[in-house]
């Protein structure tokens, strides 16, 4: 097969610089009162950041805490957010992890998102000890690494190109492209899914776009006329809907699949409109799929308190903190760095199964879970959802 394939101020360098060194001499931090656990929330809440996600990010930290306490909180102490705004941009999220663990006193810092600013959040936890979860953060470097202090329960680029390259070979499709953004996530799955289809029967071609961009016409027209039967669209800014929507625009007549479920959000269909007919997306939800009496309860809960049903990746951030909880519970205290030591031997009961983190030193599956099947599904009418999406393949 043939394969072709980021404005800061100098005053905020400095005070980056500044600060991060400082915390090379803080082995931990001191939390807060002795009556409250509290948790750093560090999610994209405004643009330019993905604040679609991080709105349904927020519910559901929300809801974890609300019925966390209505349960007595944990060993008796109630929990507490402080909730930090990333905006999605790397120096923004790396200082907002570190104003979450020295103002804000938390024990864990949850809710992070994008892989280049987890990328940078994961050094400041790093340095001041404090475990760092993330839930549908997918540059492979993030556990790979094998940072003690960090921890996944979620997908990964490198498993999720493995099984999205047997899926197009399966499909037929001989001219793939991977549009791609220029971020660790984007990137990194790039790579991956390259190295995944090196022995499949397809030719590819990779190209990079820059991640924040507001018009992708010249973008889609380029890809048009390479003349694919397949794009694959990895982003998670405005350009997720923009690809779909200006490339039909644009003339593109190949099979459109996301690089995750975002058609699934709110504001996809308001979006893009008849261009979304026919596209295909993956997930890791399906009406197959097994639900434990805690997901089953998280759902219920969401939906009484939201009128919707949770996406699947609320679903890993649910865990996440369940994790944190567990942790705590285990240590009997809210210390981050006995947490650090404490959470890779934690089992609980997670949203779709038993959670157990591996710990295979070296590798990418080290503070990883990823315990799941992957759906394709393909909508087939303006306001179709999952419940209406046509399964199409499944790889396990």
């Amino acid at each position: 097969m043939n394969r072709r394939g980021l404005g800061l101020t100098r005053r905020a360098v400095i005070g980056t610089a500044v600060g991060l060194a400082a915390m090379a001499a803080i082995p931990s931090v001191v939390q807060g009162a002795d009556d409250e656990i509290i948790l750093g929330l560090v999610s994209p809440l405004s643009e330019p950041g993905d604040a679609r996600s991080g709105e349904a990010i927020k519910k559901t930290a929300d809801l974890w805490v609300k019925m966390t306490n209505e349960a007595g909180g944990i060993d008796g102490k109630k929990v507490r957010l402080a909730v930090y705004d990333d905006q999605g941009k790397v120096e923004v999220g790396a200082a907002a992890v570190e104003r979450a663990v020295t103002e804000g006193h938390a024990s864990a810092i949850l809710g992070i998102w994008s892989s280049s600013v987890a990328l940078a959040q994961m050094e400041v936890a790093k340095r001041y000890n404090v475990p760092i979860l993330a839930f549908y953060t997918w540059a492979d470097e993030f556990t790979g690494k094998n940072y003690p202090q960090v921890f996944r329960i979620g997908p990964y680029n490198s498993q999720i190109a493995a099984q999205m390259a047997p899926f197009v070979e399966a499909r037929g499709y001989k001219k793939v492209v991977v549009l791609a953004e220029d971020t660790a996530y984007g990137l990194g799955f790039a790579k991956s899914f390259e190295e995944a289809a090196k022995d499949k029967d397809f030719d590819l071609e990779i190209v990079q776009f820059q991640a924040q961009t507001q018009d992708l016409t010249a973008v889609m027209s380029r890809v048009k006329a390479m003349e694919p039967d397949v794009v694959i669209v990895q982003t998670v800014f405005t350009a997720t809907n923009l690809s779909i929507k200006q490339g039909r625009e644009v003339g593109l007549k190949a099979d459109i699949v996301t690089g995750w479920d975002w058609p699934l959000l709110p504001d996809f269909w308001d979006t893009v409109g008849e261009a979304g007919v026919g596209v295909i997306y993956p997930t890791f939800s399906d009406a197959s799929m097994t639900v434990t009496s805690t997901g089953q309860q998280f759902i219920d809960a969401y939906n009484q308190e939201y009128g919707v049903e949770p996406a699947i990746f609320q679903y890993y951030l649910w865990d996440n903190f369940n994790a944190v909880k567990a942790a705590i519970e285990k240590a009997g205290t809210a210390d981050p760095a006995q947490l650090v030591e404490t959470l890779p031997n934690v089992q609980f009961e997670g949203t779709i199964g038993e959670i157990a983190f591996r710990n295979d030193e070296g590798t990418v599956n080290f503070h990883q879970w990823d315990k799941f099947a992957m759906f394709f599904k393909q909508l087939n009418n303006v306001g179709d959802g999952d419940a209406e999406a046509t399964l199409v393949h499944v790889v396990k």
